[in-house]
């Protein structure tokens, strides 16, 4: 008994029917309801665009458009029904029948009705004329019998033996329920009639799948190695039964049907065909994932697609014909399969070769939309929670909820009324993954912190902003700038609330690199204009300045003089890491050859010399100096959120160099404050590994790992940490920073007396400890 067979994809009219019409009168969509659409939307769109093996190659799927039309009808259901007819439109850009709103865990079954007539639980067999025999396997609901199934197919396999050809019927009436999916193998793999088939061994298909080693930037380079690619999963080989002899098979299906493996791999061999009523598909074969939205809504996306040894892939039935409404032996696509079977002819169906390898490109940027329209600044927060949810090595550490974010911000997207707005609400979501990585990439964010700083340093010293470097000492001093000046104002706004709206938007590990990217920040105004600063200087008069913005600042370095290495009193070596370059790190260690210790003074950013200063140190050969983790992302996010099966660790260590040349035994000690950040933390750790090095100052950045980006819409690029990174023995550093053994800050009073107090600390540690 076979009824016609639908198309898998169900119409918007029976999604309607399904997950129910709107009513008149019926409530309105609460807010909550809309806002938690949307989220499950966003992470289906996410999950499809880094794991549907079809976007990583075909370039005429528009997937950001697909999402863009999709939102405003999902802002208009007023029912789940129109919900899911809404996300099913997207889901159909992608043209594949697997990937699909799916009826939720289906309760219908393809057992006969209650009151129906029963015949023999399937599988059944019947010998046709002119030996063809035929295999049923309709009611998938009768392979729950699992040792009744093995039995009779112990017995299908005795009458395979004796057959000229084979059509195994696997049409279901109806779609599968959850608990029937997946039930053919107990025929066809434990029942072993895969193995009665063919003569000599045959090859299943194998099935290619996505993959993410960290996230690659889609502007500029990065020397963390990222990588997206696929793997493949290569099929286990049909092994002949004992006497197994060859015997033309014919595989009649339809959308409902499951395909078993052996059907392709003699489809391949030429041994076997596929007959389709009314069309087939390969989501058996293959991975694919159920995911549930809201509101009893789930879809099922394709994860893997089929790869033949020739390189093609995908399912093409030989035969495929019109569904029909006759049934049994009148059924056409019945009398096909029969037919094939009697007069066995290996067709030539040609599958479309696939790509070899992945080809992304990078997601377009859309500078042309500095004020994109209400569905691109929700891409905005998809593609931001997407890219975080997936890649963002440190998401465990960032202590908020990283869906709740979402929630928040999808509002605060929509609610934007101009390109400042919108930038800033891109900015502010940033901040929550909580990375001293964290940046952009913006002419509306450069133009509203100002694209030009006048030529001063500013630091947070006793919580106050407060200019302890001039860039330009004869600009600078020409508008009556002193070092250790207070700021109170900049352009007529208090300096602690420009901190405080500035800091909104910087994302940061830790509190004290945020106060110091700030602080740097709050002079920032137009390129050629002035700042009309007012300080109180140290003399303790408040006076104000008009200081010429000049061009940009660097974040850290070039903040000091005088050699970069050179002895101090009491034969100790001192070197400015900041700016000793790797070609003198030989030359200093000749000079410091006799020095009772040596301060690496570590305080801005250094020139990559780790790598030769640490061999040098070392107290043993290549020992361990940090270690590395890097998220492997393979799956989607699990069914309700659950993240613990979609990516896997990749950890790894580094080690010291090994090095033949003499090395220091004295004693050595490191400075750190706030400004040390990123490599400069990371020679922290290898010296820290080397011999023990001490720590003077106080904590760093908290922001370690090579840095990779994003964009959004509006020209936006966004910045991120792309790996992470811990201490030795795995001691967390991320949003901690290196921890002072001596901890001592600068101070307002010796700012102004031009004192180095950390280094002043450094000293009396090393002479207190060699005495």
């Amino acid at each position: 008994m076979h009824s016609p067979a639908l198309p898998k994809r169900l119409p918007a009219v029976a999604l309607l029917l399904l997950f129910g019409l709107t009513a008149f009168g019926a409530p309105q969509v609460s807010e909550h309801q809309r806002i938690e659409r949307l989220v499950a939307l966003c992470k289906l769109w996410n999950a499809v665009k880094y794991f549907h093996p079809y976007l990583a190659y075909r370039a005429d799927i528009d997937w950001d458009k697909a999402l863009v039309e999709a939102i405003p009808r999902v802002n208009e259901a007023k029912s789940a029904g129109e919900y899911a007819a809404a996300v099913e439109q997207m889901l159909r850009a992608l043209e594949d029948p697997a990937t699909r709103i799916v009826p939720g865990n289906t309760t219908h079954s393809s057992t006969p009705a209650e009151g129906a007539e029963k015949g023999p639980l399937d599988p059944t067999f019947q010998s046709l004329p002119d030996g063809v025999l035929l295999v049923r396997v309709n009611h998938y609901a009768d392979l729950a019998d699992f040792n009744g199934v093995v039995q009779k197919a112990a017995a299908i396999r005795q009458e395979i033996s004796k057959a000229k050809g084979i059509v195994f019927d696997l049409r279901p009436p109806v779609p599968l329920t959850d608990s029937e999916s997946g039930t053919l193998g107990i025929v066809f793999d434990f029942g072993q009639v895969a193995g009665a088939l063919s003569a000599t061994p045959l090859s299943r298909p194998a099935e290619r799948r996505r993959m993410h080693v960290g996230f690659v930037p889609q502007q500029g380079v990065t020397s963390g190695g990222y990588e997206s690619a696929f793997y493949t999963a290569l099929g286990p080989r049909i092994v002949p039964g004992k006497d197994a002899t060859d015997h033309p098979a014919v595989f009649l299906v339809n959308s409902y049907a499951e395909l078993p493996a052996v059907a392709l791999a003699l489809q391949s061999a030429g041994k076997g065909t596929i007959v389709a009523e009314g069309g087939a598909s390969d989501a058996s074969a293959v991975t694919v994932q159920r995911f549930p939205l809201t509101e009893g809504v789930e879809a099922q996306i394709r994860l893997g697609e089929l790869l033949f040894e020739d390189g093609s892939g995908g399912l093409q039935p030989d035969v495929t014909v019109p569904s029909s409404s006759l049934e049994g032996d009148k059924n056409p696509a019945f009398q096909a399969a029969v037919a094939l079977a009697r007069d066995f002819k290996s067709s030539a169906s040609v599958r479309h070769r696939l790509p070899a390898s992945s080809s992304l490109s990078p997601d377009s940027p859309y500078p042309e939309m500095k004020y994109p329209e209400q569905p691109y600044r929700m891409l905005a927060a998809f593609r931001i929670w997407g890219v975080i949810d997936y890649f963002f090595p440190y998401k465990d550490l960032m202590g908020e909820d990283w869906d709740d974010i979402l929630r928040q911000f999808i509002p605060k997207m929509e609610s934007a009324t101009n390109a400042l707005q919108y930038t800033l609400a891109v900015c502010e979501m940033v901040t929550h993954i909580h990375d001293g990585h964290g940046g952009f990439d913006s002419t509306v964010w450069s133009e509203y912190i100002g694209e030009a700083l006048p030529p001063v340093r500013v630091r947070m010293i006793e919580g106050q902003p407060v200019i302890t470097g001039l860039l330009d000492e004869k600009v600078a001093g020409a508008a009556g700038a002193e070092i250790g000046d207070v700021i109170l104002k900049v352009d007529g706004e208090d300096a602690m609330a420009r901190i405080a709206r500035l800091a909104r938007y910087r994302p940061a590990s830790t509190s004290q690199w945020r106060m110091y990217r700030v602080a740097n920040m709050i002079l920032g105004g137009p390129k050629s204009s002035e700042a009309t600063v007012v300080v109180r200087d140290p003399s303790d008069h408040v006076k104000e300045l008009r200081l010429p913005r000049q061009g940009n600042t660097p974040i850290v370095g070039n903040e000091r003089t005088g050699d970069p290495y050179r002895l101090l009193p009491g034969n100790i070596g001192y070197a400015d890491l900041d700016r000793l370059t790797a070609q003198e790190v030989d030359e200093m260690f000749d000079k410091f050859k006799d020095t009772r210790a040596i301060i690496f003074d570590d305080r801005t950013y250094p020139k990559g010399t780790a790598w030769a200063i640490a061999p040098r140190l070392a107290e043993k050969d290549s020992p361990i100096a940090a270690m590395f983790v890097r998220r492997v992302a393979m799956f989607p996010d699990g069914p309700l959120g659950d993240q613990t099966n979609q990516s896997v660790a990749h950890t790894f260590y580094q080690t010291i160099p090994h090095t033949d040349k003499w090395r220091y035994t004295g004693k050595t000690v490191m400075l750190m404050d706030e400004r040390t950040i990123s490599q400069a933390e990371h020679t922290g750790l290898f010296f820290e590994s080397a011999n023990g090095t001490r720590f003077i100052g106080s904590p760093t950045a908290g922001a370690n790992g090579d840095v990779t980006n994003f964009s959004v819409p509006g020209g936006i690029f966004i910045y991120f940490t792309g790996q992470a990174v811990r201490h030795a023995d795995g001691r967390q550093l991320q949003r901690i920073g290196l921890v002072p053994d001596v901890e001592v800050h600068p101070t307002l009073k010796g700012i102004r007396e031009g004192r180095d107090e950390v280094l002043e600390k450094a000293l009396e540690y090393v002479n207190r400890s060699l005495q």
